[in-house]
């Protein structure tokens, strides 16, 4: 097996299923992997860190200020032409590997999201984006909560990895024993950062794979320097540099202003001052100190909350600050590409000043299409946030990068057309969706445009633009004359700071709780799902003995006042509420007798009556051999079915109830942040053209979060955490979220998401209600003499 200039493609279960080559039978392209063990500082002019170190006014053994700089990362991308043999398995979810000569180690990469799009040949590329799998899987993990103590390194890594499926290696002597503290709300990725810097050690994260390409065994080694022993000789510019970038930030920080948890300072500690100074370095740097004039800087630690231990801290950083810092990044020949930590020397002396210096390898960038594309960092480490990686953040982050660029920068933003219903017309009344969508780079940022920045224009035969012809919005219908004639535009002055929803969170009302077990009606069941009635009652789902499904109606107290069951009806992950006439309808995906199949139903509420599955009274519409959530939207007239792999499928409702099952928009829950190896789904709603799912097991090992996604232009609206995100008075030991619902507010006519969970509070189980508005964006006026945009 080729181990070089390639890349394996492996399963969830990390089981190699295709490759990756540069020449073979399924190339890859514009391939970039970053590594790096610390952050340098070129442009920061801003002081303002949120650092996890320990409140102690002194740590027990050698303290390095660079330590304060330790941060591992390794991220990449890579595109794929699509059609070829092993493409298609080039996928969110999935992983890809490969070997690096210099560490002699196999990295696995997990594939977090992919982009699809044509490049100017009407070529489907796919771009994948990856990280780190050791990095995506402490993403995922909450560590068990740890008081505040003295921790060695093996206890406080351990602390971290627990139950991660990663093994620790240690090469490293240290001795420090700083005061570590877990929240239990913390990610193990973010708390890995703290101890980096904490014990001032680089870890590097591999894994060992077998002659057939599969994964046996995953490994975190954590070294007090990784390559320390490797020196290289001179790099030389011209010879085996062939390009340097030298970066000095020239203004130090002469006074720091430090301030700690809840805005604390330093004054109780400090003789009343909120500030220390160095007088010496603002006398070498700072013409005007004889004036009295400092270079001023302000830092928080939100983790340090006494004055002493803040005080002790910002001594520390003040002397990281106090100068001028330098940072080099070097392209460098494919034959010279030192490993990361290794020790280099290098030269150059057409600059100036001239260049003479040496220094640890923190960062590299490789590529195996391109190995003129390798660069190493190296320089003087800097205090950096001990912040999230945008990868790590999510979608989320990735479209507040995305927004900044596109709004410096309007060439960056790519439209994207898309005609779902192809072009093709069998008659000249039909009428075509096109679809706008708005890229920059490889994120959607469509939902953060209003909807007159996508611009439609006809041209006519001669290239000109047909004035007459004025349309906008990302969701058009074109007539059978029109296609092949539009072009879409965005008009980038309509890019907005919020998504076209998102949730009110400061309003958010608890609507109360029950117990989720009634004897009298022989309940014991947890609720999976809840709608309310227009009379205030409302209806709940259970899943009961025997794979039957019981529904519940209650009354305006939530108290238990009478059920049905359908025999073999299956879990009850969800359903939705029709009123006729007095009539209470659920329509729900319930489970046929035979061949697994699943028929879109709508069964009418019948007070303490068990239907058999084949019950006449049932109106069965549409059936599919999988396994289906679905949820109505009446208001608009759409049905949400939802797959336990992430797929949720549109269809229109008048189409359903005549049997037939035509997907008019789709995307995968993948794409957005939701894992279905680490994430339990939950249960979904829609209110076109948004819609919402959620996800968060009874064990409390996953997130407990909820997104929402525009299915037509696939843009993301939001994904936000239940208990991290938003406050919603909890203090239970276990927060499952089972209903995801939309509801609009008889008052306001307002759209409002619906939600229950599936609590346990001191060994009592409780089902809790909240109802959290949604705020919809108003819309933007006309800009005048609108351009074409991009």
């Amino acid at each position: 097996m080729a181990l070089t200039n390639q890349y394996l493609i492996l399963n969830p279960s990390l089981k190699r299923i295709g490759t990756l080559t540069v020449d073979g039978a399924t190339k890859f392209s514009n391939d970039s992997v970053k590594i790096q063990l610390a952050d340098a500082d070129s442009t920061s002019t801003a002081y303002d860190d949120d650092v996890n170190v320990g409140t102690k006014d002194s740590y027990t053994g050698t303290i390095d200020l660079n330590a304060q700089s330790k941060k591992f990362d390794h991220q990449g991308s890579l595109d794929v032409l699509q059609g070829q043999p092993d493409s298609d398995k080039v996928v969110a979810g999935n992983n890809i590997a490969y070997y690096d000569e210099l560490s002699n180690h196999w990295y696995v990469m997990r594939i977090y999201s992919v982009e699809e799009n044509n490049t100017s040949a009407i070529k489907h590329v796919t771009t994948a984006n990856f990280t780190n799998l050791c990095l995506y899987t402490l993403a995922h993990h909450y560590p068990i909560a740890m008081t505040d103590s003295d921790t060695a390194i093996k206890d406080a890594f351990s602390s971290v990895f627990n139950d991660t499926g990663w093994t620790l290696k240690f090469n490293t002597a240290n001795v420090m024993t700083p005061q570590i503290s877990i929240d239990g709300k913390t990610k193990a990725s973010a708390l890995l950062q703290t101890l980096l810097q904490a014990y001032n050690v680089e870890i590097d994260c591999y894994v060992e794979i077998d002659s057939q390409g599969n994964v046996q065994s995953k490994t975190c080694e954590v070294a007090d320097q990784l390559n320390v022993d490797k020196v290289y000789n001179e790099a030389i510019f011209g010879k085996n540099i062939t390009s340097i970038k030298r970066t000095t930030v020239s203004t130090p920080v002469t006074k720091l202003i430090p301030y700690g948890a809840n805005g604390s300072t330093i004054a109780p500690a400090n003789d009343g001052k909120n500030y220390i100074v160095d007088d010496e370095a603002n006398q070498k740097y700072n013409p005007d100190w004889q004036s009295g004039l400092y270079y001023e800087g302000v830092i928080t630690a939100n983790t340090i909350d006494h004055a002493a231990g803040l005080k002790s801290w910002a001594e520390q950083m003040l002397q990281l600050f106090n100068h001028p810092r330098t940072y080099y990044e070097v392209n460098v020949a494919p034959t010279f590409n030192p490993p990361l930590g290794a020790t280099i020397r290098f030269k150059d002396d057409q600059i100036t000043p001239a260049l003479d210096a040496s220094g640890r390898v923190i960062q590299r960038t490789v590529s195996f299409a391109n190995p003129y594309g390798n660069t190493v960092g190296f320089g003087e480490y800097v205090t950096v946030p001990v912040a999230t990686p945008a990868w790590l953040a999510g979608y989320q982050s990735a479209i507040s990068s995305a927004l900044e660029k596109a709004k410096t920068d309007a060439s960056s933003v790519k439209p994207v057309a898309l005609t779902p219903d192809g072009n093709n017309f069998t008659d000249p009344s039909q009428t075509k969706r096109l679809i706008l969508q708005a890229w920059e780079g490889s994120t959607n940022i469509s939902a953060y445009i209003d909807s007159k920045g996508f611009i439609w224009r006809r041209y006519n035969t001669d290239g000109t633009i047909d004035t007459s012809f004025n349309q906008t919005g990302y969701l058009v219908q074109a007539p059978y004359n029109a296609v092949g004639t539009l072009r879409g535009t965005i008009e980038t002055s309509y890019i907005q700071d919020e998504p076209e929803i998102k949730l009110q969170t400061s309003a958010i009302r608890n609507l109360g709780s029950f117990s989720p077990d009634n004897s009298t009606l022989g309940i014991t069941n947890a609720a999976q799902y809840m709608c309310p009635l227009s009379n205030g009652q409302y209806i709940t789902s259970r899943a009961s003995t025997n794979n039957d499904v019981m529904f519940v109606l209650h009354d305006t107290n939530f108290k238990p006042l009478s059920k049905m069951i359908v025999s073999q009806g299956g879990h009850g992950a969800s359903f939705s509420i029709e009123e006729v006439d007095g009539t209470v309808y659920i329509w729900y995906a319930i489970e046929s007798n035979s061949n697994n199949e699943f028929a879109i139903s709508r069964i009418p509420y019948l007070a303490n009556v068990t239907l058999s599955n084949d019950d006449n009274r049932i109106t069965r519409f549409c059936t599919v051999n999988r396994y289906i959530r679905i949820n109505v939207d009446f208001k608009h007239g759409y049905v949400l079915c939802s797959y336990f792999h992430g797929e949720q499928n549109v269809l229109r409702l008048d189409e359903v109830k005549q049997g037939n099952y035509n997907v008019l928009y789709s995307f995968d829950a993948t794409n957005y942040g939701f894992d279905t190896n680490r994430q339990t789904y939950q249960s979904q709603g829609i209110d076109f053209p948004y819609v919402y799912f959620q996800s968060g097991d009874y064990n409390m090992k996953d997130p407990r979060m909820v997104y929402a996604v525009n299915v037509v232009h696939g843009g993301q609206e939001f994904a936000s955490n239940y208990l991290l995100d938003m406050d919603l008075g909890l203090t239970d030991d276990v927060v499952e979220p089972e209903t995801c619902n939309i509801i609009y507010n008889s008052q306001t006519n307002q759209p409002e998401l619906w939600v229950t969970f599936n609590c346990r509070y001191q060994g009592n189980a409780l089902e809790r209600v909240f109802v959290i508005p949604i705020k919809e964006r108003l819309p933007m006026d006309v800009i005048s003499n609108d351009e074409e945009g991009r």
